[in-house]
């Protein structure tokens, strides 16, 4: 998908979230600047599954601002985090308009609202879990709650922008290993993925990056956005800044790039300011290549 900057289907202007639903392998990409999400099926044919068509903005239930990420489920229901209007917002299939299911629509710190929701998951007891960026928190709540009534729980950050493990540094990704209980972030401000067990115990540790220390070595990350786990528990960030998606195995201090090479480029290798990853069913990895309005598939390597 991404035939150059502009509002047709097949167009995207500054895309980032990308998720693909391996039921169906359907695609879906939030278009920020176009106001929308759109939907790529296996057959190629793309529809908008939330927001305007023509790319209009707006607060009204039927309009998103400037959306940053997409979650779907295998009935083609999605949920956006829908940056600007601080909500996550809910559209079943083929709907002209969405509910709000988390926010209150104004931005603030209450556990009820949100100061720039970066990136939304879904878990299987359909948790809505969302990365709360000028907040540093990462904050869950249940679906069947009405937001308007009921807060969120945080279950990771929240005391301020750090360095610390314990601390967030502008989250701007999310990866819910849910097996092991083990939540991903990565940290846009400190360079760093932090890995954070949620389980009772609560352990945190910087899991990539060097805090505080942007850089392009294997070691080293720049601002860091969208993750993703693979089957055998190799972990895949866009090393946005650095034009890269690196793949740190487990316990590895060193990253292996996988795409990009590294600069700002439009070729078939090349990135420039990728912003989320995902799989598809057969680990084929697509990539939101921003900057070059277009999602970029690198077949997998056998």
């Amino acid at each position: 998908m991404g035939n150059g900057d502009g509002s047709k289907p097949d167009q995207l202007a500054f895309a980032q979230g990308l998720f693909i639903e391996l039921t169906t392998q359907i695609l879906y990409v939030a278009d920020v600047s176009n106001n929308r999400v759109q939907k790529r099926y296996p057959d190629g044919r793309i529809e908008t599954a939330a927001g305007q068509s023509n790319g209009a903005s707006g607060s009204s239930s039927e309009k998103l601002s400037g959306p940053k990420d997409v979650v779907a489920d295998q009935d083609e229901n999605v949920f956006v985090a829908d940056w600007s209007n601080q909500r996550i917002q809910y559209w079943e299939k083929n709907a002209k308009s969405g509910k709000t299911v988390a926010g209150t629509g104004t931005r603030g710190s209450a556990l009820n609202e949100f100061s720039y929701p970066s990136q939304v998951l879904i878990d299987s007891k359909t948790n809505i879990i969302v990365a709360d960026l000028q907040n540093q928190r990462v904050v869950q709540k249940s679906f069947a709650q009405d937001p308007k009534t009921s807060n969120s729980t945080i279950i990771a950050g929240g005391n301020g922008a750090g360095l610390n493990p314990s601390q967030l540094n502008n989250p701007t990704g999310i990866y819910l290993d849910e097996p092991n209980n083990i939540l991903y972030i990565s940290n846009e401000e400190s360079h760093s993925v932090t890995q954070w067990n949620l389980d009772a115990y609560g352990n945190k540790n910087i899991y990539a990056g060097i805090p505080g220390r942007p850089g392009s070595s294997a070691a080293q990350l720049n601002s860091p956005q969208g993750l993703v786990l693979d089957q055998y528990g190799n972990l895949y960030i866009t090393d946005c800044m650095n034009n890269r998606i690196q793949m740190f195995c487990p316990g590895a201090v060193y990253g292996i790039t996988i795409a990009g090479t590294g600069r700002i480029g439009n070729s078939s290798e090349e990135l420039h300011f990728p912003r989320d990853v995902a799989f598809d069913s057969e680990l084929n990895l697509y990539v939101t290549d921003t900057y070059n309005f277009r999602i970029q598939k690198f077949e997998r390597i056998h």
